[in-house]
């Protein structure tokens, strides 16, 4: 969407995405992925803000592609990503801010209840705040809990702890990232083709708040992140607030059917939006 788009000052655009992300493990530290059913749908008609919801037509839109691709990480988190050489950039970079909910940035079994990080994420190498909650329960204690049908998650205490009966019922984290605290900075929102962060004649773009929220528990994963911020072109006729809510959600296991996907010219990248491929350097 592009400014002129803008008509009135009251005027909110609302576009709604929506893609199944498909992971299974591949060793002990990646999962392979790929996409599928991706569609742009219609904004909820009864939510008054959004001036474009009642003329909306919803279309299938592979907006990320259904290449495969795979995730690796590393004891705090996502480690990089490892795709196919010839994806384009705008793409590569929307799969980064979908993926990069299943960062967490820190080692789990972290014992402060509050502290702060510097964690890699698509907006660069930032100043977070973390809050962690979490529930426990013991053996003893009646589990009230509605379980999924198709899943449990269960949580592996740490090896100091596995004599205890307290087990973690529900692990909650709470991040929110200093946008000017970046040593290494983008100004990345979703689908966007290029980097405001370096400066434009015609459009001016920054982000002000950036927060993420993760909640497991044994019958759920959810994870979002909220980022807002504000687009104005350059004579500052024409101003815009953009409001992004990137969610992930754990529908279900199944069992695999099909083996695992090869990567054709595999190349490794960071989580930073715009960041540049790297070779990968077979094993003979």
């Amino acid at each position: 969407m592009s400014l002129a788009n803008i008509v009135r000052e009251d005027d909110n655009f609302c576009v709604m995405m929506a893609t199944e992300l498909k992971c299974r493990p591949k060793g002990e530290d990646s999962l392979s992925c790929r996409f599928q059913n991706s569609q742009i749908k219609r904004p909820d008609p009864s939510y008054n803000r959004c001036s474009n919801a009642k003329d909306f037509v919803p279309t299938k839109y592979k907006f990320v592609g259904d290449e495969p691709f795979e995730i690796r990480f590393n004891p705090k988190g996502i480690e990089n990503l490892v795709v196919p050489r010839s994806i384009p950039r705008w793409r590569l970079d929307m799969i980064k801010v979908i993926v990069s909910q299943l960062n967490v940035g820190f080692e789990v079994r972290e014992r402060r209840d509050k502290f702060t990080i510097m964690e890699n994420s698509t907006v660069g190498h930032c100043e977070v705040d973390v809050k962690i909650i979490r529930q426990s329960f013991t053996e003893n204690d009646d589990d009230s809990t509605e379980k999924s049908e198709s899943f449990e998650i269960g949580f592996m205490p740490p090896g100091e702890e596995l004599g205890h009966t307290s087990i973690v019922e529900r692990f909650q984290v709470e991040k929110v990232r200093h946008p000017k605290r970046c040593p290494r900075r983008t100004i990345y929102f979703f689908g966007d083709y290029e980097d405001y962060s370096h400066g434009d004649k015609q459009v001016y773009m920054d982000m002000i708040t950036s927060m993420s929220h993760i909640t497991i528990s044994k019958d759920e994963f959810v994870s979002y992140t909220i980022s807002e911020g504000i687009m104005k072109t350059a004579n500052k006729s024409r101003t815009m607030r953009p409001y992004q809510k990137i969610s992930l959600k754990l529908k279900g296991i199944d069992l695999a059917r099909s083996s695992l996907p090869e990567i054709l010219n595999p190349a490794s990248t960071s989580l930073f939006a715009f960041s540049n491929l790297q070779t990968i350097l077979q094993k003979k």
